[in-house]
């Protein structure tokens, strides 16, 4: 629970977008208040630098009519000059040996003894739009004969300027915190709307809609990017959900009828069982057995099928060689096709390995043999080859059978899907998916084709040498 004295903040002000934006808006801040920290400094440098230009420069003037018209012409050009500069911009003095006033606009010389080259500051009245205190910057220089002169100007217009351009930076900063601000709202506003978008459609996928789907932008960034991977994920899981009802629907039809029928034959069992010839009750007691061990088989190949796509058998592996593998296979399903009227030829390559798990192996290829011989009519052929194929080995499984239609054969491979709509011919859909399985744990491919007539299944595995290893 939320403390009651905390207050919930808004949606916006919560986004990590937001927070990101405010992020790299104080560190730009705190860079920006850094530069416009070195502007203004640059700038009040760059400004007293002129104002000692000018002072030197005017001083160089002085000294020129000094040497021209001596002390009294000094004297007369700064009364000039400081009778002419009304505001009083400019300030000079001069004084005499004893220290009295000769000419100038200062009425003292200056506490500060300034610095080693002569410079001094000093504070001073402007004079113009009432009296206003500011600040003087002047060089002192010693004459002839000890007369002294001073010559500065009024920071006053410098310090309006440096002003003026803090001012300006601040409302700069300002602006541009602002701006960082109201971008990181729209920024976030934005994002937020997408990724609400997003919310809305796993809420409702959480709902049950399993056929909602995240719209993309076009924009083909991130969230798009996002979208489509969620898309796909979706249409997989979709798939997955069907293929679980699937086999959830052929599991019930599939046990349902052998358990009424095992269900049926012990309850007439056991209402005949004083009347009925023994022999008879032997003969449903059989069948009942027979019933129960079709289930258990149904059960076995559902673990087996589990076992396989678990990757549990992966510490079984060993080297095979898949020549004699399908030998064995071959060798114990001769007399049941020999039975049926049924030519079996088995063609191998020897020198060729494969890694595996050797009872998995076995059980795949005697229900790939197991199908063909079943459904192969009398006077057809099975054909069973092992090859070389890219590296890796071949196995192909080919009858003379009715074969599987082009469109159902990727259907086929999945759990207890079977053509025959009747299921009346034994088998209970889990053979394929069973091999399947055990080609994906081994590393290899399943692929059904047309044998014109008939069904050709190829069975392809990795060598032992080029296997991937297991995770």
């Amino acid at each position: 629970m939320r403390p009651a004295n905390l207050v919930a903040l808004p949606p916006l002000l919560r986004a990590t977008t937001f927070r990101l934006a405010l992020s790299y808006l104080g560190i730009f801040t705190v860079s920006a208040m850094a530069l416009l920290a070195l502007v203004s400094w640059s700038t009040s440098v760059f400004i007293e630098w002129q104002v000692q230009e000018t002072v030197e420069a005017e001083a160089t003037g002085l000294s020129e009519q000094y040497r021209e018209r001596g002390i009294q012409g000094l004297a007369d050009i700064i009364g000039s000059r400081a009778g002419q500069d009304l505001e009083r911009r400019a300030v000079y003095l001069l004084l005499a040996p004893d220290g009295s006033r000769i000419a100038g606009n200062l009425y003292g010389w200056p506490n500060d003894d300034g610095d080693a080259s002569g410079w001094v500051r000093f504070p001073v009245e402007r004079v113009g739009e009432g009296r206003i205190a500011t600040e003087a910057l002047a060089r002192t220089y010693t004459l002839p004969k000890d007369y002294r002169l001073l010559v500065g100007r009024s920071l006053y217009d410098t310090k309006r300027v440096k002003s003026a351009i803090n001012r300006a930076l601040g409302w700069g900063l300002a602006l541009t915190v602002l701006l960082g601000i109201v971008g990181g709202y729209f920024t976030s506003r934005h994002m937020l709307t997408r990724v609400e978008a997003m919310s809305r459609t796993a809420r409702r996928i959480v709902g049950g809609d399993m056929k909602s789907r995240m719209k993309l932008s076009g924009a083909q960034d991130e969230f798009d990017q996002l979208a489509t991977s969620f898309n796909e994920m979706m249409d997989e899981i979709e798939r997955l959900v069907d293929g679980i009802r699937t086999v959830t629907d052929n599991i019930a039809h599939d046990l349902r009828t052998p358990l009424n029928r095992l269900r049926s034959r012990i309850e007439v069992a056991l209402l005949g069982e004083g009347s009925r010839d023994p022999a008879e009750l032997r003969r449903v007691l059989e069948e009942t057995v027979v019933e129960a061990d079709n289930l258990l088989a149904t059960f076995t190949a559902l673990l087996a099928i589990g076992n396989a796509e678990s990757g549990q058998r992966l510490h079984s592996f060993e080297p095979l060689d898949p020549a004699q593998l399908v030998a064995d296979v071959a060798e114990l399903y001769e007399p049941l096709a020999e039975e049926k009227g049924v030519a079996m030829t088995c063609r191998t390559e020897t020198g060729l390995s494969v890694e595996g798990d050797r009872h998995m192996m076995f059980q795949a290829l005697a229900n790939l043999v197991d199908n063909a011989v079943k459904y192969t009519p009398e006077g057809g052929a099975v054909t069973v080859a092992v090859a070389a194929h890219e590296g890796g080995v071949e196995i192909t499984i080919a009858d003379s059978g009715p074969g599987i239609p082009e469109e159902a054969r990727d259907r086929v491979l999945d759990r207890f899907v079977r053509l025959d709509a009747t299921r009346s011919t034994p088998g209970n859909g889990l053979g394929l998916s069973l091999v399947k399985a055990v080609a994906r744990l081994h590393g290899g491919t399943l692929a059904l084709g047309d044998n014109a007539p008939g069904l050709k299944v190829h069975l392809r595995l990795p060598s032992a040498k080029s296997r991937p290893t297991a995770a």
